[in-house]
């Protein structure tokens, strides 16, 4: 934070970020304060379960570290000042680092005080002017010189309580050698945690020192959880994704002149409190895109040292939390995810809108002409750039109403329907949606939809009087038929066969849209595969969703399709079927979580399992899983939101 203008390092993000000519940035600065207010001042006072503060190692590097203790742990005795008293534990940097300024009687601090049970939120920058140890309680006074309310977007609200706990290392190693990794329980609390506290540093030059002092910065960042990663490549440098916020930028400022940081991460459920530090680095646009597709800004930590504390924190959270309604998408890294990007090309492909079959107000199929051949396995799904339809919305830095247009760059993940024939190259797709209320984008298409019911494809230009073309970002998903099965490349003669193969299918909804994809390339096959495939399909409407089931499969004597229909539509019946080789049943309530413990379910662990549909009903359907004997972990599920 700086309180005289923006220091080169803040000169030098908001020139990669492109807004360091935007006259509502220019003066954002001003909004910091050189003391502490009142109302901060009480808010730190009395509304924190705990405070997280970032200091600097006797090498340079900052810590962060969390200072917790009964009500009333912090107070402000003077104008400026916080006193805290805080019961640390062993393996909390403050720790040691407070002997530094016994030593030097020199330490600079920020910190930030949040309220998890409402969102408010306050952080700070100073000095420490008086550390005390006092029994087992550290006894600290920071001295505040510079202040402001934080960005309350991502922050996950929480109820915690007080808990009774016996912290202790659980591991440590403060210096990483060269060949060194993160360890798994590590790279575990990392990929879970939804909050992380950045702590960063602005080391001033002699040259600025007196416009622009040295000082500690510490941050808040939040996401869903998973939405910060590990690189699989070294398993210890972790990257953060950069989210729209009030574009002060002085965390990734400091880190700009002075490449260190600090990540805090804990586990409120455990208690557990994960510490690195590390080297970081900012990338924007082409960089940070090659390392995570569709994310334009981020920063890695190459982690040099960390320490794990177990049964640390003296708070536990109560059940149910709620998430931000701002937080985007997790994106994963290149190296994660089993995708092909046409980003870095030349051209990317083109997408052409060439018919439209409405199924009901809400359902319909959208299918599309590429300008170049693709290849999709059943299942996968296309990425598309929706900006010519919807275009890219201006920056806003808080929209109560339609949070998600905060993040939104208007790229779409979409399951394929249908594509061509079964292991060709295909220039057609079919996408079956259903309009998200209030959506950016299926809210223009179903305009569309519903303007023109049904239109050929030679005529869908002249109707709209537009040609509605629009970017192929990429082709996704690991969610597709069994790998023995693909990986012949169609010629089924050459493994071992497989004379059965025995499938579970369980479709939420809408989320029934890899299943029709699938269900047709197996019809299309020619092999001697016999296809044991029990489909669960669970919906409000499965008078629409049904028929395109039974439109993707045509009957095939090595093909045998069992469909449950779960339903509270109670007056919805079934006609019978035509072919012998499909069961139809209809059951009218949910699916029940005992289902899959039933007599007639005795094969179901030689099944492989596919999930797909809303969190909810995955929630829902895992639990029945689990019931029955399946592992978690052996059950595909799709790897993003409709």
């Amino acid at each position: 934070m700086s309180l005289n203008g923006w220091h080169r390092g803040e000169h030098a993000i908001h020139r990669k970020l492109g807004t360091d000519n935007d006259y509502s940035v220019a003066n954002l600065y001003r909004n910091i304060d050189g003391d502490l207010p009142d109302d901060h001042a009480q808010f730190h006072s009395t509304r924190l379960s705990f405070l997280p503060v970032a200091t600097l190692d006797i090498e340079g590097r900052p810590w962060g570290s969390i200072l917790s203790g009964p009500e009333g742990f912090v107070q402000t005795p003077k104008y400026s000042v916080l006193r805290v008293a805080a019961k640390l534990w062993k393996g909390d940097p403050l720790l040691e680092n407070a002997e530094i300024f016994a030593k030097s009687g020199e330490m600079l601090v920020a910190g930030i005080g949040i309220e998890l049970t409402t969102r408010r939120r306050n952080k700070f920058a100073g000095r420490v002017t008086r550390s005390e140890k006092k029994d087992d309680e550290l006894l600290l006074d920071f001295t505040v010189n510079q202040a402001i309310g934080n960005c309350p977007k991502y922050i996950v609200v929480r109820d915690l309580i007080p808990h009774a706990t016996s912290p202790f290392v659980a591991h440590q190693d403060l210096n990483l050698g060269v060949n060194a990794r993160l360890s798994d329980d590590a790279i575990r609390i990392i990929t879970a945690a939804d909050t992380v506290f950045l702590g960063t540093y602005y080391h001033a030059t002699a040259e600025d020192a007196l416009h622009f002092p040295s000082h500690m910065g510490m941050n808040h960042r939040g996401g869903r959880p998973g939405f910060i990663r590990v690189s699989p490549e070294d398993s210890r440098t972790v990257v953060l994704p950069d989210y729209s916020g009030n574009r002060l930028m002085t965390s990734l400022g400091n880190i700009e002149a002075t490449p260190l940081a600090s990540l805090t991460f804990i586990d409120f459920v455990t208690g557990d409190i994960l510490y690195l530090t590390g080297d970081a680095e900012n990338l924007v646009g082409e960089r940070a895109l090659q390392l995570m597709p569709f994310q334009k800004s981020l920063t890695t930590v190459y982690v040099t040292g960390y320490t794990i504390v177990r049964n640390a924190l003296p708070f536990r959270q109560r059940q149910g939390i709620e998430m931000s309604p701002y937080s985007p998408p997790i994106r994963l890294l290149a190296t994660e995810s089993r995708q092909h990007l046409f980003s870095t090309q030349t051209s990317s492909p083109t997408a052409l809108l060439s018919r439209i079959e409405l199924h009901s107000p809400t359902i319909a199929t959208f299918t599309w002409q590429s300008s170049t051949a693709l290849h999709i396995l059943p299942g996968q799904a296309v990425i598309m750039n929706m900006a010519p339809l919807v275009g890219i919305p201006a920056y806003r830095h808080m929209a109560p109403s339609k949070p998600t247009i905060v993040n939104d760059d208007s790229v779409r993940t979409w399951t394929v329907s249908a594509a061509g024939r079964y292991r060709a190259p295909t220039n057609e797709l079919s996408l079956t949606l259903r309009e998200k209320r209030g959506g950016a984008v299926t809210g223009p298409l179903f305009t569309i939809a519903r303007k023109l019911k049904e239109v050929r494809p030679e005529v869908l230009q002249d109707a709209t009087g537009l040609e509605l073309r629009v970017a192929i970002v990429g082709i996704a998903g690991d969610f597709v038929l069994p790998s023995n099965v693909e990986d012949h490349n169609g010629d089924l003669s050459k493994p071992e066969p497989v004379p059965h193969k025995k499938l579970l299918w369980m479709a939420g909804g809408i989320g029934l849209t890899p299943f029709l994809s699938m269900l047709r390339s197996l019809v299309e096959q020619s092999s001697s595969y016999q296809w044991d495939i029990n489909f669960i399909l669970a919906s409000a409407e499965p008078h629409v969703l049904v028929p395109l089931v039974m439109d993707a499969f045509s009957p095939q004597p090595n093909i045998h399709l069992s469909l449950d229909i779960f339903t509270r539509m109670s007056d919805y019946v079934f006609a019978s079927s035509e072919h012998d080789n499909v069961v139809v049943r209809v059951h009218h309530r949910r699916v029940p979580r005992d289902w899959f413990t039933r007599s007639d379910m005795v094969d179901l662990e030689e099944r492989e399992v596919y999930l797909c549909g809303s969190p909810e009903f995955e929630t829902a359907a895992m639990d029945a899983l689990i019931a029955g004997g399946v592992s978690e972990e052996t059950v595909k599920r799709e790897g993003f939101e409709y």
